[in-house]
């Protein structure tokens, strides 16, 4: 505080205490960028509290942007501007920043700017007027002595004689404003001289206005604190800049406080040095709890000494974690990239078949009829061969999960048997393959096509557990197992895939089966082959478990139900079906798109006696002429515009009664289940002559005809 000299600096109570009001609580506060007055600065509390308060025109720019708190009177003067509560300050003035920006400059480089009588283009009730203003404007500093925005004080002139009178009520707002504001405020002229103090000043000394004016606050300055206090007063307003100071000052009540003023020089309206204005607040509880914050900090460095290692082991944690998901990104990309090979696979395989369909029964019935020897042994040798390859194609649909999926007894020996020449040429020479059936073992309820891919999936994952080579077992044994979390109790035939390789830890061995978990390096695994054989076994109605240990080789039993019925076992060979005994001729409608398979069914069925009509199209069989009306209908399902079973409804329209077979390939199996259920009859793609024999065979005696495959 500004005084007789030496310069002194007391305060009122904190203005987070005692500043009060209607305005504190007002909602526009909370959507402002300054956000609710309870979270602001001290300093910008204090002065706000003054302007908000005042009836005069005040306002206060605060921070980088110099958002804007206003009272009412200056809202009126800003007029069709509003609202402009904690907008910048340039945003306000836009349109006449040029000279406004000029003023703010000043301010901010330290400078306290009074200008009278100056022009300013207003916008009120939806029109311009202008009007002359008489304002003071000075820089606003934190604790530290920065500028942090300014402060000022607005009064509307205009020429007529009522511009004293305005003059006389504006200063008497002021001083009721000052008198309520919770800060101390004081005013200095050059011999310094207080020419005003308010009631806050007044109070803290407990005296009267007229002794608070020429009191020496040097009286009542702790004495630790006097000469540090008197040296920066002196320095301070030697620099003609804003100042603070910081000290204890004996309150009315004896009470020491700590208070921090803000002094800084004010100017005529020559631009003469005039004197300083100062406001003080009162900061003890603030040094209360830096004192406090300052044993908590000691506290908190013993503590962060003890948490270090905690928050070592969180970062080793962290790191394994964002390795993990590094890991399980790397694996989606794989398992997508995956899912798109297998997609082109389908579509290969299912073309392949419609390419073999005509190959395959061409074959058999060249078989059939020739008499060579040698040309008959080598068009058995393609019919052979043909037939390896549609078996091919059933498993990559397999591979692609175009397969349907047919769970039925399966002979395991069987299907292990029949994968001894491909385990051989797949596990190379390094890897001794066992083979171990067991006669009580007999059948299993599964699906075959997916049993020998999970059988193929484990003998792979061994041959990779075994890069020096070793020996793979796979067994085959009968057990009674009890009910278990993810097992009936019941007897299952056990599939026991055994090898001699590095094996797994405990923790690896968990997760075996999870989707995308590999101990592969990127590239070499998708992570998905333990998965997808642990889900053809419960598909199943089974299960898989896993027996490892680091360095001694992996176990892993597939456990499947045992079947009650060896339905499949006439079907042990992979031979062709017997051929039925043909039956009556019989009108036959044929609708296929491919003029290859088109051909090659109307050949075979004209071959068995039967009258064929041909349409390359469902809309030209609908077109066509169908009298006398056919007794049966080989449908394609997959072709353009119109599908097989729209085309079957269409034909049964007219003719209710009408049998009817679908001729498709596996990629089309849901289509037909979800359009006609599951029991309609399918011939697939590729057949031959007997399995065409015995379908349309069962088609035209009404008997219910297994789907061919």
């Amino acid at each position: 505080m500004a005084s007789d000299p030496p310069p002194s600096n007391p305060a009122a109570p904190p203005a987070a205490s005692g500043l009060t009001g209607e305005w504190m609580d007002a909602p526009e506060w909370a959507a402002s960028a300054l956000g609710p007055p309870g979270g602001w600065p001290p300093d910008l509390k204090a002065v706000a509290g003054l302007v908000m308060g005042s009836n005069i025109p005040m306002l206060v720019a605060w921070g980088p942007d110099l958002r804007v708190v206003h009272n009412e009177s200056y809202g009126d003067l800003l007029g069709d501007r509003r609202p402009a509560q904690g907008k910048p300050f340039a945003e306000i003035w836009a349109d006449q920043w040029d000279v406004v920006g000029v003023t703010v400059e000043r301010v901010l480089s330290g400078e306290t700017v009074y200008e009278e009588a100056v022009p300013r283009l207003l916008h009120r009730h939806g029109r311009a007027e202008t009007a002359w203003l008489t304002f003071s404007s000075s820089p606003l500093r934190d604790e530290s002595g920065a500028i942090c925005g300014l402060f000022g004080v607005v009064t509307a002139v205009s020429s007529d004689a009522r511009t004293e009178r305005r003059l006389r009520e504006s200063e008497e707002r002021f001083r009721l404003i000052a008198d309520s504001a919770p800060a101390l405020m004081w005013v200095t002229k050059l011999d310094r001289k207080r020419s005003f103090v308010n009631r806050a000043y007044v109070d803290f000394l407990g005296i009267t206005y007229e002794q608070a004016v020429d009191f020496d606050w040097r009286t009542v300055l702790h004495p630790d604190d006097q000469a540090r206090v008197v040296r920066e007063s002196i320095a301070g307003e030697a620099s003609l800049q804003a100042f603070t100071l910081e000290a204890r000052y004996r309150r009315h009540d004896g009470a020491w406080r700590w208070v921090r003023s803000i002094s800084q020089p004010r100017w005529g309206p020559g631009g003469e040095h005039a004197g300083f204005i100062g406001v003080a607040i009162d900061i003890t509880d603030a040094k209360e709890a830096e004192a406090a914050l300052r044993d908590v900090n000691e506290t908190l460095e013993r503590r962060v000494e003890e948490r270090t290692a905690d928050l070592r082991a969180a970062l080793d944690r962290l790191r394994q974690e964002i390795a993990e998901r590094e890991r399980a990104e790397e694996a989606l990309r794989q398992a997508q990239k995956m899912e798109a090979v297998g997609q082109l696979t389908g579509g290969i395989a299912h073309d392949f078949n419609n390419l073999l369909t005509p190959v395959i029964g061409g074959l058999e019935m060249l078989v059939s009829r020739l008499d060579d020897p040698k040309l008959k042994r080598l068009a058995s040798g393609a019919l052979e061969s043909s037939r390896r390859g549609a078996k091919l194609t059933g498993q990559l649909l397999t591979f692609s999960r175009m397969q349907r999926i047919s769970i039925a007894p399966v002979a395991v020996n069987r299907v292990l048997d029949n994968l001894r020449p491909i385990l051989r040429h797949t596990l190379g020479s390094r890897v001794a393959v066992e083979l171990r059936p067991c006669p009580q073992a007999a059948h299993a309820l599964c699906d075959e096509n997916q049993l020998e891919n999970a059988i193929l999936n484990l003998a792979i994952n061994a041959r990779d557990a075994m890069p020096e080579g070793g020996t793979l077992v796979i067994g085959v044994e009968l057990r009674t197992e009890p009910a278990g979390p993810d097992l009936n109790d019941g007897d299952y035939v056990c599939l026991t895939v055994a090898d001699t390789g590095i094996g797994m830890t405990p923790e690896v061995a968990a997760r075996a089966a999870e989707p995308f978990f590999s101990t592969k390096p990127f590239g070499k695994g998708t992570g998905l082959g333990l998965a997808q054989v642990y889900g053809i076994a419960r598909q199943s109605g089974g299960t898989m478990r896993i027996d490892s240990r680091e360095g001694h080789g992996t176990t892993v039993r597939l456990l499947l139900p045992r079947a009650d019925t060896a339905a499949d076992a006439a079907q042990a060979e992979d031979g062709p079906a017997e051929a039925a005994e043909p039956g009556a001729a019989a009108r036959i409608l044929i609708v296929d798109d491919d003029g290859d398979v088109r051909q090659f069914l109307g050949d075979l069925l004209e071959e068995m006696g039967h009258s064929v009509t041909l349409f390359e199209s469902p809309e030209k069989a609908l077109a066509g002429d169908l009298f006398p009306r056919p007794d049966l209908a080989l449908l394609d399902f997959a072709m353009p515009g119109m599908n097989g079973a729209q085309l079957a409804r269409a034909l049964r329209e007219r003719h209710p009664d009408l049998p009817v077979v679908f001729v498709t390939g596996y990629a089309e199996s849901d289509q037909i289940e979800h359009n006609l259920g599951s029991d309609v009859p399918v011939l697939r793609k590729p057949f031959g002559f007997n399995e065409l024999s015995n379908l349309v065979r069962d088609a035209l005696s009404g008997a219910p005809a297994a789907e061919t495959a």
